[in-house]
């Protein structure tokens, strides 16, 4: 049974099953508390730990890396689908130009504002906190969609902590698209260029979807806001790695 059930069909198929049934429980309750991403890690960690369990008696780091590495094999197809969908994230920009040609001043001073507060506060908490230099770097693209922030990751030379970039995109875009909305009505401003920059710039993919909640516009410029920000948040990647050597 133990078999069937750690099998990389099983894994696959179940990651799958997970994801759009918290995808579709947000779509339904129009929430980022279901957050499908989210969800889907959380089963999985919680899914291999009863494995682990089930199948050795006992938990420990050793057998739980064995397992994260068998499940990591099982759903390779996603990491290598990472590619074409960093490259994809070109189609909004393109179908969002007329916005970017008429909002694009704002854009820019939102890009710029929101990749050096989202860097700066990671440099800034990583001191306070006393993280190692290379834990620092893999939270820098904490402020970018999943697709990109893999990248930089690697690109900073910090890929091995890959999971822990992708775990506090997730927790920064859910976070954001909770409290966004409320500080919103707290600045009684729901103009639909500041909804999209400011859920866009904090929340990348999760705030965006939130911002159509409130208008298309508002969505379509929280669409250009996350290429923007996954642009310059790579180029300054980019400029840390070659300073580095």
């Amino acid at each position: 049974m133990i078999n069937v059930i750690t099998s990389p069909l099983f894994y696959f198929f179940v990651t799958i099953g997970v994801y759009f049934l918290f995808a579709f429980l947000q779509r339904k309750f129009k929430t980022a508390i279901f957050n499908p991403l989210l969800w889907t890690i959380v089963f999985v960690i919680g899914y291999i730990l009863l494995i682990v369990l089930a199948d050795k008696g006992e938990i420990n780091p050793t057998l739980i890396e064995e397992e994260v590495e068998r499940y990591q094999k099982s759903v390779n197809i996603f990491d290598i689908l990472l590619a074409p969908v960093t490259v994809a994230l070109a189609l909004p920009l393109y179908a969002n130009r007329h916005v970017l040609k008429e909002n694009w001043l704002p854009i820019i001073v939102a890009t710029v504002v929101g990749v050096g507060t989202s860097i700066g506060s990671v440099i800034l908490f990583g001191k306070i906190l006393g993280l190692e230099n290379d834990i620092v770097m893999a939270l820098y693209p904490r402020g970018v969609t999943t697709a990109i922030a893999k990248e930089v990751s690697v690109l900073l030379g910090v890929g091995q902590y890959t999971a822990i970039t992708v775990t506090v995109v997730v927790i920064t875009g859910i976070v954001g698209a909770l409290l966004g909305p409320l500080l919103i009505k707290l600045f009684r401003d729901e103009d639909d260029a500041v909804v999209g920059l400011a859920l866009g710039s904090a929340s990348h993919a999760i705030g965006t979807s939130r911002a159509f909640d409130y208008s298309p516009k508002a969505g379509a410029i929280a669409s250009v806001s996350i290429i923007s920000n996954g642009f310059l948040t790579v180029i300054v990647a980019l400029i840390i790695s070659l300073c580095r050597g």
